[in-house]
């Protein structure tokens, strides 16, 4: 068993025996790159150290995390395990082991660095940079014995126990390898990567260098040299010198704080050019070697030379960043504008989405209602005698604005002249007619389409079906939109909250606005949450389970319920949920996944409640009718006579209607949950054919492209048997067309780093429609739309993507780009709202005020403006937001 054991450098072994770490180094010893000499003693010896010592299920009940104040700490916990492993010693055979490196790498004479090889870290996913242990200057078999079994132990330190939490590592998974290698005396260390890693630039190096040993660099405790590098010819592109205050030499024993020693300040760089040349050169080799993986490496000059002390691929890196990027309109006279049903189309979308839902079905949608205006024929709203409604722009979605060219007649229409009985009939017909035409046509119309082709199964279905139920739920969709559905609800709230704000403006005083009378309505973001919630309770019922739960990650939960004998309430009730609630959008673009396939933002809101008890969403609604009713006695009391009257009178219809808009946008989407699994079985499809790699390449082709594919396929499969297999042997290949979906999607997740305008190319001459905002800023005071009263100062958290949600902070003004459904499960841990697009009616303002959290949208560019952990002052009445 010695050799599992201990490991030679040279010896390529697999991430379980030897780590992350240990692996690429061995990578690189065997590619022949210069490596300080060492030895890997494996996760085996780890796993017979814990063994001997039955300590396993200890390190697991040990390294729980304790709540402390509705949070989760884990000081305790390493200082449990720390506690568990000072009391142990090596056993005879590892300390033998261990006495055999020493001796091997002339530990007597040289200074050796012992440094962690977990098995979960180096990974494209998770790096776990700076989690665990490495120790410099061992000159002796005690300390460096000591630093094998601190190694272990940094396995259960408090920032790596934190880290794996939030990314839902289970503790039962890991091992820790440990790499001891002779110390190399460097002169300058540092870090390069193949990549720029703040922008994502692929034609760049970027590099971090310090006199002295690298640690330092890699800890953050210095300020290093930066510079960045032309990839091609090794130039340097640009630089900045480090504070040059200290630097780090050899000490004895310590971990990453270690001791510093001060310099003489300089204005010369740490690396000469010859240098940068050898390290550049070096990185890209390396780069190769790991298969064109952009690489994070750690080296060093010394001893005349440069040595490579770790290299593994850049975590998080942004997408190549795009160049000469233009925001151009599509015809000259057009105006397009970022508002609407772009609104929930935040990110770039895919191909199959822009052409066929916004350039045809919606498209055709929209005309209906035009044609019904009686101004316009249908022919006349579908290009090319039209402009394209909906259409894009480096990827982000726009609305034209403005109407088409009128019908040419030849005779034209005299207008009728409208009296004063007809103009407001024609307004009462509204208030009597929209909200039935929504609830019991438009409604019950989209969702007999989708319960007629829920009954479809994708995997007996021909492909002509398919294509035939995606193009039929994609009209389905644009119909419930445009033809009866959201747009009369959406009309309706938003004219009679800006008949209410506008009587407010006119008759009463500052100190109100809509915002406080439309608190503590019916919503579908609210009844989401109320229902998550009431789970949350139903697990709190069994305390050991809720223990559980509480003290593991998010992503664990559902298979701890699986495993728990008496959970299946709570399973069936998470599954009705899903039922209900999975369909939520983070987009409307069908090409994303939705909550219901994805749920790990749904299970991190149930996380949440179950540690927060307080977050409780009916107790903050009942708060909120409170302060709605106090609000309008008050306000009430500012009003005589008739304006009494049209105050209660606005107020009673405003909070009507109001809900109906969060209530039909609530249904929007909910097609994709039949769409999606007949999109992706039409794509294993063309895969089985080879036209395409992946199953949702298929998002990334044009109508016309699956049309071309789908009739190939169905022409030769009904050729004669012997015909088709001497013609056709792979069926019907278009192989062009995988590569096309490939470039697509690429370039569709490079635009994704763009920031869109909210108007192309400006506001329209004849009706300017952006924010009323009398600067853009003002100082350190930016403005946008106020959507819900009230102030509040707090930590702004910049959050883009609901990729990033692991990442938001509990008790922070959540600053977004604009907000979907599928944001909702944020709403109850924050405190403020701030985002780029959004107005009275969007989804984040409803939601807002629902749950009584100050707001201010459309400020256009708040992502950009506002940094991440910047204190702010969200102003909900005067849509102000003020930067510290």
């Amino acid at each position: 068993m010695t050799e599992q054991l201990v490991l030679p450098l040279t010896h390529v072994a697999s991430l379980e025996l030897v780590g992350g770490k240990a692996q690429s180094l061995s990578r690189l010893c065997n590619a022949g790159y210069r490596i300080p000499k060492g030895e890997i003693l494996t996760t085996t010896a780890y796993d017979r150290f814990v063994d001997a010592h039955a300590i396993r299920e200890r390190l697991l009940d040990a390294a729980l995390p304790d709540i402390q104040s509705e949070t989760l700490v884990f000081t305790d916990a390493e200082a449990r395990v720390r506690a568990l492993f000072d009391g142990l010693l090596l056993t005879g055979e590892l300390t033998e082991l261990i006495t055999r490196i020493y001796d091997k790498l002339e530990g007597h004479d040289k200074a050796l660095a012992v440094r962690s090889s977990a098995t979960v870290e180096d990974r494209p996913t998770h790096s776990f940079a700076g989690q665990h242990a490495t120790y410099l200057n061992i000159t002796s078999l005690e300390a460096l014995i000591e630093s094998v079994r601190n190694c272990w132990a940094s396995l259960w330190s408090e920032r790596a126990l934190s880290y794996r939490h939030q990314v839902g590592i289970k503790n039962n998974d890991i091992a820790m390898g440990v790499v001891v290698q002779q110390l190399i005396s460097a002169d300058v260390a540092g870090v390069a990567f193949t990549a720029n890693p703040v922008s994502g630039a692929r034609n760049e190096i970027y590099i971090n260098a310090s006199h002295g040993l690298g640690e330092a660099v890699v800890s953050g405790s210095v300020d290093p040299d930066e510079f960045v590098l032309d990839r091609t010819t090794f130039e340097v592109k640009s630089s900045r010198l480090g504070s040059r205050g200290k630097q780090t030499n050899k000490h004895s024993g310590q971990d990453f704080d270690d001791q510093s020693v001060e310099t003489e300040p300089s204005a010369k760089p740490c690396l000469a050019s010859s240098q940068l040349n050898v390290l550049g050169d070096q990185a890209i080799a390396v780069e190769k070697l790991f298969g064109g993986t952009p690489q994070d490496i750690e080296w060093a000059f010394g001893e005349g030379e440069l040595w490579l002390l770790q290299s593994r691929a850049i975590t998080r890196l942004p997408p190549e960043p795009l160049e000469h990027v233009r925001w151009d309109p599509p015809e000259p006279g057009a105006y397009l504008q970022r508002s609407q049903f772009v609104e929930h189309v935040p990110d770039p979308v895919c191909t199959l989405f822009e052409d066929l839902h916004m350039r045809r079905s919606l498209q055709e949608a929209w005309g209906r209602n035009l044609t019904r205006r009686g101004n316009h024929d249908f022919e006349d709203t579908q290009p090319p005698a039209c402009f394209q409604l909906t259409t894009t722009v480096n990827g982000f979605a726009y609305r034209h604005v403005g109407e088409p060219p009128r019908t040419g007649n030849p005779v034209p229409t005299r207008k009728k002249r409208h009296s004063r009985f007809a103009r407001h009939w024609s307004t009462v017909r509204i208030y009597l007619t929209f909200t039935p035409m929504w609830r019991y046509v438009a409604l019950p119309r989209y969702l007999r389409q989708i319960q007629l082709w829920g009954k479809l199964d994708p995997s007996s279905a021909s492909i002509e079906q398919l294509w035939k139920g995606i193009r039929a739920l994609s009209k389905a969709d644009a119909g419930y939109w445009f033809n009866g559905g959201v747009w009369n609800a959406f009309s309706l709230s938003r004219g009679t909250e800006a008949q209410l704000q506008n009587f407010l403006h006119e008759f009463g005083t500052d100190e109100f606005t809509s915002g406080h009378f439309l608190r503590g309505l019916k919503s579908a973001a609210f009844d989401s949450q109320a229902t998550l919630y009431r789970i949350a309770e139903l697990i709190r019922s069994d305390k050991q389970l809720c223990g559980s739960l509480i003290k593991h990650s998010p992503q664990q939960m559902l298979e701890i319920l699986a495993s728990h004998p008496q959970a299946q309430t709570i399973e069936t009730a998470i599954n009705e949920y899903f039922l209900q609630f999975g369909h939520q959008l983070r987009t409307l673009d069908f090409g994303e996944p939705l909550e219901i396939e994805n749920p790990l933002n749904t299970l991190r809101s149930l996380h949440a409640y179950l540690l927060q008890p307080s977050l409780d969403p009916a107790r903050n609604r009942d708060r909120l009718r409170l302060e709605q009713r106090q609000a309008q006695k008050r306000a009430a009391k500012h009003f005589r006579g008739k304006l009494r009257l049209k105050f209660w009178w606005r107020i009673w219809i405003a909070r009507r209607y109001y809900p109906y808009r969060e209530a039909a946008m609530f249904h929007l989407g909910r097609a994709w949950t039949v769409l999606r699994p007949l999109a992706i079985k039409l794509g294993q499809r063309l895969v089985e054919r080879g036209t395409l790699r992946k199953a949702d390449d298929v998002f990334y082709l044009t109508s016309e492209e699956l049309g071309r594919a789908i009739r190939s396929i169905v022409s030769i499969d009904r050729l004669p048997d012997a015909h088709r297999k001497a013609h056709y042997p792979k069926g019907a290949t278009l192989p062009e067309f995988a590569q096309r979906a490939i470039e697509r999607r690429t370039l569709m997740s490079r635009r994704k780093s763009l920031t869109p305008p909210f108007l192309i190319p400006g506001p329209p001459p004849w009706a300017p429609l952006a924010p009323e905002r009398q600067e853009e800023t003002s100082g350190n005071v930016l403005r946008g739309s106020p959507v819900s009263p009230g102030h509040v100062t707090g930590e702004a958290c910049v959050i883009r993507t609901l990729e990033e949600f692991a990442e938001f902070r509990p008790g922070t003004i959540l600053v977004c780009p604009t907000t979907t459904p599928a944001w909702s499960v944020l709403f109850p841990q924050l405190i403020g709202l701030v985002t780029d697009i959004g107005g009275i009616l969007a989804h984040g303002s409803i939601v807002a005020r629902e749950f009584g959290i100050p707001a201010v949208l459309g400020l256009l560019e708040a992502t950009e403006k506002i940094q991440d952990g910047q204190t702010i002052t969200v102003n909900g009445d005067s849509g102000t937001v003020e930067l510290e």
